[in-house]
């Protein structure tokens, strides 16, 4: 695997073992077991609360969102954030080049409900 995937599962396992036990029940055990089994032995994470002023690598907000989109998110969440994958995809393929990156404001939703999670139960 990759430097910079092992290095997001180290971010995402300290996120998660930041939040509240009753948020992260919802996560099954065998996914966060691939994440502790796939982290990065040597990486030093920082990762301290608010969580939105932390430098997250791209990678490990990606992972977050489909963590809260696949997981936390509410049933008509969940399949509204899919449907917009499913055309995100369809899309990228018609134009099959090179995309720019564009920071959806769906990352921003999710930073934002982590750090709801976060000052809620005052972390």
């Amino acid at each position: 695997m990759e430097r910079v995937y092992e290095e997001a599962f180290s971010e995402v396992d300290e996120i998660l073992k930041l939040m509240p036990i009753d948020i992260s029940s919802k996560i099954p055990q065998n996914f966060r077991q691939v994440i502790s089994e796939n982290k990065a032995v040597n990486y030093k994470t920082n990762i301290q609360i608010p969580i939105k002023e932390q430098d997250l690598k791209p990678e490990t907000i990606t992972i977050l969102g489909l963590i809260y989109r696949d997981y936390l998110a509410s049933p008509e969440i969940r399949e509204k954030l899919q449907k917009e994958d499913e055309e995100q995809l369809i899309e990228n393929e018609k134009s099959n080049s090179l995309v720019e990156y564009k920071e959806p404001s769906l990352f921003k939703k999710i930073i934002n409900f982590f750090k709801g999670i976060f000052k809620k139960n005052k972390i």
